[in-house]
């Protein structure tokens, strides 16, 4: 029998999960039970067949699995909310917020079965990274259910839980990171006199052509860029600027201060 599968929220993180599920999946969007505080944000999955819905319980109650797809901030109110909805205890409750515990939403909704997800904005295009938790007391079956569904969207990391806030600025945070540094490049191409805007895409290729390079290429990110810079050459010239200024302080900086948000968020 197949499952539905309930949205609360259905932002851009909620859209790339449904995309995933619906075209690799194999989810027809009739098993689809969505509801977001912006009702046009629902309009287009209610034209491919998903059952739209007035309010979270009535998303909660008519699901197997429901993702809660809001941002941290609106948990305190959705949790309150959803300790009225029928049945809850018996759902399969997945939470992609960042800094909210499994233990969290459990006590709230006074369910064994919760899994928590930390995916990436990448997963818009299908090559996403996905981290995921659960509760001990989640079936294999229906945790192995939700690793399904965020395959559908790229790739699948399980840890436990106590680095989950931790891994947030490694793989959840950190595309930011990376959109940062090509606008930097970009930035500092045109501060030379390019048109750093039309060359976004050839940087794009760079950035992208260089991860696979040290994915494939057996080599560590040492030694890769051990092979790029030559002595004396252009390359040592900029590396030496980068090292000058800390850039890896600079990242270690920027990690902490997202897991300690996370930390925050999670009540530590």
């Amino acid at each position: 029998m197949s499952k539905k599968i309930g949205f609360i929220g259905v932002g851009n993180m909620a859209s790339a999960i449904i995309g995933g599920i619906t075209s690799v999946g194999g989810v027809p969007f009739s098993d689809l039970v969505l509801y977001d505080r912006l009702p046009e944000k629902c309009e287009i999955y209610a034209n491919q067949g998903a059952r739209i819905l007035s309010s979270e319980c009535e998303v909660a109650e008519a699901s197997d699995v429901l993702v809660l797809a809001v941002k941290p901030q609106g948990f305190p109110e959705l949790l309150k909310t959803l300790a009225g909805a029928k049945e809850i205890a018996n759902k399969l409750i997945v939470t992609i917020a960042a800094g909210i515990t499994v233990d969290t939403i459990s006590a709230a909704l006074k369910t064994s079965s919760v899994v928590r997800v930390l995916p990436n904005t990448p997963m818009l295009i299908g090559k996403g990274v996905s981290v995921i938790c659960s509760s001990e007391t989640v079936s294999p079956e229906d945790f192995d259910f939700v690793v399904s569904m965020f395959k559908a969207s790229g790739e699948v990391v399980i840890i436990d839980e106590t680095e989950m806030n931790r891994i947030i600025s490694v793989t959840s945070s950190s595309p930011a990171y990376v959109f940062a540094f090509i606008k930097a490049i970009c930035d500092g191409a045109t501060a030379q006199g390019l048109d750093g805007e039309s060359l976004l895409s050839a940087v794009c290729d760079m950035v992208i052509g260089s991860a696979m390079l040290l994915k494939q290429g057996g080599k560590t990110p040492a030694e890769q860029i051990s092979m790029v810079t030559s002595k004396g050459g252009t390359t040592e010239r900029a590396m030496g600027v980068l090292q000058e200024r800390d850039l890896t302080g600079i990242m270690e900086e920027a990690m902490k201060a997202c897991t300690a948000r996370a930390d925050e968020l999670s009540g530590h």
